[in-house]
């Protein structure tokens, strides 16, 4: 039965769309997973276009440690329930061809937000707000608008339970809270399982430049509350990351469209001599151990100090050659979500880097919606690697 989303689809049509995916996707043709990574591209784009108009809202709190749990109508908290809205509805409705490559398993996502408040009487401009948001979005495409209840049932579809068997998409709508809010970097990071492992990854870096000695410039550049709409909505800056199980790791400006015939790097770590090394670790210390990493880099020959990025943004820059190596080690009863390491982990991993928990297991995405991840998390070419392992288990024993 066809719904009235694939109607108006077919009647506006989505040919800019699709030419834009393909160029992102160039070099993945052939690729058993190509078709779902051409939605998954548009999808993440989609969702940087909603964030980036949302991020203008928060212009006057950038410095605050305002997060969505102060103000359940924030910008940050509209941004996170639209961005997961517009991923979930674009992977059901712009598939395609990759649905029938879905061995005819019905639609999995495994998402962080639910519209449990929004439909609530109290939620009712918050959920005005979010769908406002969307539609906005989706008017500077060729796509139709979507009603209240479309967009609150893709919402909702990210309450699968995930697991090892069949296919689950993988969303945190957006990594890095605070680094939202601070315009600093966040990511758009969107996983698919296939029987619990992961074999596709998009980031979206909306606010990231690999061009500068910075790579969180966008702090400074054009973060003073003078900034027009205009100049932020004309910013060229942004990366996608993409990577397909066996096939490679690539990057392409998040901004590039059919018209600009967008130039897409292949991407390799860099492996480096621990004394040139440099480390990444979040910017919030409650959610790593600075001071026991800081004793591992130094175990293991690394000399420079860490270079600290909020968000999965850090797994693309590793994978860039831009830096060397990501350690975190959260406290023990600190939990980990399978969407906040899925996406980064099958980038890094076809850029040739090892990515483990702390005790050198490979990450389990299959156990549900959370992830085992032995406390703590180790990213780094393969050399680096085993010596930050080494340093750990020598500084624990």
């Amino acid at each position: 039965m066809v719904n009235q989303t694939q109607v108006r689809l077919r009647k506006k049509g989505t040919a800019s769309m699709a030419v834009a995916s393909k160029n992102a996707t160039r070099g993945f043709a052939g690729g058993r997973y190509e078709a779902d990574l051409r939605v998954a591209c548009e999808a993440v784009r989609l969702a940087s276009k909603l964030c980036r108009a949302s991020q203008l809202q928060l212009k006057e709190n950038e410095n605050t440690n305002q997060t969505k749990a102060d103000k359940l109508s924030s910008p940050v908290t509209v941004a996170d329930l639209g961005a997961q809205a517009i991923v979930s509805w674009a992977l059901q409705n712009l598939e395609g061809e990759a649905r029938t490559a879905a061995r005819g398993d019905s639609f999995s996502l495994v998402a962080e937000e639910d519209s449990d408040f929004l439909r609530s009487e109290e939620g009712s401009d918050l959920r005005r707000r979010v769908v406002d948001l969307v539609n906005t979005t989706l008017a500077s495409t060729d796509l139709p608008a979507l009603t209240e209840q479309e967009v609150l049932s893709a919402i909702d579809e990210g309450r699968s339970e995930g697991g090892s068997d069949r296919r689950h998409w993988v969303l945190d709508p957006i990594d890095g809270t605070r680094g939202f809010v601070g315009n600093r970097q966040y990511a758009i990071a969107l996983a698919l399982l296939d029987d619990g492992e992961p074999v596709l990854g998009v980031l979206g870096c909306p606010n990231l430049s690999l061009e500068t000695e910075d790579l969180d410039a966008r702090s400074a550049r054009g973060s003073s509350p003078s900034s027009s709409s205009s100049e932020a909505a004309e910013d060229q800056s942004g990366y996608l990351f993409l990577a397909e199980k066996e096939r490679g790791a690539f990057a392409v400006g998040i901004s590039s469209s059919e018209d600009e015939n967008p130039a897409v790097q292949r991407i390799k770590v860099d492996e480096v001599a621990a004394e040139e090394a440099v480390y990444m670790e979040s910017v919030e210390s409650k959610h790593s151990d600075h001071a026991f990493a800081r004793r591992v880099a130094e175990n293991s020959g690394i000399t420079a100090q860490s270079l600290k990025l909020d968000s999965q943004v850090k797994y693309g820059v590793i994978a860039s050659g831009k830096a060397s190596a990501f350690m975190r080690f959260p406290d023990l009863d600190y939990k980990e979500w399978i969407w906040d390491h899925a996406a980064g982990a099958i980038i890094m991993e076809e850029a040739g880097g090892v990515v483990t928990d702390a005790a050198g297991k490979k990450l389990d995405f299959s156990k549900g919606r959370t992830l085992n991840n032995g406390n703590g998390i180790v990213a780094a070419p393969p050399k680096l690697h085993k010596k930050l392992i080494d340093s750990i288990r020598a500084l624990k024993n």
